[in-house]
């Protein structure tokens, strides 16, 4: 099976697992080397997750690193090419145009020295997300602000600490903890009956990396400078030394074959299931849902919307209503 059919089928026992709606498709394949691994005769395993937020590994920190470094000089040009050295790997970069990338990365320089300035643009895009839901929805979240949730919850000192400090510590407390080594995690592993376990996350190491000097975390922009260093002759230089990619999987595009929606997925996302639900605006669902089956879904916001909204419908049918068919297939799909 190929690569995207085995997402798409495999997609309803992940959320199933997670008991939560999830913007990215990347649990799946966590779910399905799980089964891999127990079905080789283990039971536990040994994890990286802890590394990037402990020793700055994130492009989310090189990135907020070169967004403070403009935002002190936002007219200049060379500043903002440092952009460019960001995200080689995206197909859809928001850095691959430096003009497209100066517009993108000022935005929000007004809140330079507000805790959440390092995220602030993961934020953004998330909350475009916002425009699918039904309007009584968005009523109930009113003026909702992530920088406003994040600055009161910080400790009373966290405006002295040093910038890469504040993003580790939001990144720590937000995404790792809350999805990374649940949804992402834990969730998926234990699908199989399989213990993860995370070195990174000894609470010696952690106060370790706490004392570091910025600089032997990130160094320019070379991440995870010292665990990097203190890795050299222990493992391949090529490995080494390579530029960290994050672990991604196939989004919206592995939901359709050659224009045409898996089964389920149509069902799930048509007009009257999502009006039903009641969380979603159907006639914006349905705009993105054929921005997708088109192939035409740019960047994280269309994937991360599209993804949403199909768990959250995944979720709603398989623990709310008893009306629509059930969507865990307990046969897991092979992996080649």
């Amino acid at each position: 099976m190929a690569a995207a059919a085995t997402i798409a089928a495999a997609l309803p026992q992940a959320v199933w697992h997670a008991e939560s709606p999830i913007l990215r498709s990347a649990p799946v394949p966590m779910m399905l080397l799980a089964a891999h691994v127990r079905a080789s005769g283990y039971k536990v395993v040994l994890t990286g997750e802890g590394a990037d937020e402990v020793f700055g590994g994130y492009d989310l920190f090189k990135e907020a690193r070169v967004r403070r470094f403009m935002a002190r000089k936002p007219q200049s040009a060379w500043r903002g090419a440092l952009l460019e050295r960001l995200y080689p790997y995206l197909r859809h970069s928001p850095a691959a145009s430096r003009a497209l990338a100066q517009r993108f990365f000022a935005d929000g320089a007004e809140h330079l020295h507000e805790p959440g300035f390092g995220h602030l643009p993961r934020w953004n895009t998330t909350r475009r997300t916002w425009q699918f839901l039904a309007p009584d929805v968005r009523a109930q979240l009113g003026d909702w602000n992530a920088l406003h949730a994040i600055a009161a919850q910080v400790p009373p000192d966290f405006q002295h600490w040093q910038p890469l400090a504040q993003d580790q510590y939001i990144e720590a407390h937000t995404l790792m903890s809350g999805y990374l080594l649940c949804s992402q995690g834990d969730r998926m592993t234990m699908a199989h009956s399989v213990e993860g376990r995370f070195p990174f996350l000894d609470h010696r190491l952690i106060a370790f990396g706490n004392r570091l000097p910025p600089r032997y975390k990130l160094m320019g922009l070379t991440e995870k400078w010292l665990l990097k260093r203190a890795m050299r002759g222990l493992i391949p230089e090529v490995i080494r030394t390579r530029t960290k990619q994050p672990y991604r999987a196939p989004d919206s595009q592995s939901f359709f074959e050659n224009g045409e929606p898996v089964d389920y997925v149509a069902d799930l996302m048509s007009s009257r299931a999502i009006s039903d639900a009641g969380y979603f605006d159907p006639k914006a669902v349905d705009k993105l849902f054929a921005k997708c089956r088109a192939g035409r879904a740019i960047g994280f916001a269309d994937n991360m919307a599209f993804i949403g909204v199909l768990s959250t419908m995944l979720l709603h049918s398989q623990f709310m209503d008893t009306s629509i068919p059930q969507t865990r297939d307990e046969k897991m799909p092979a992996l080649s």
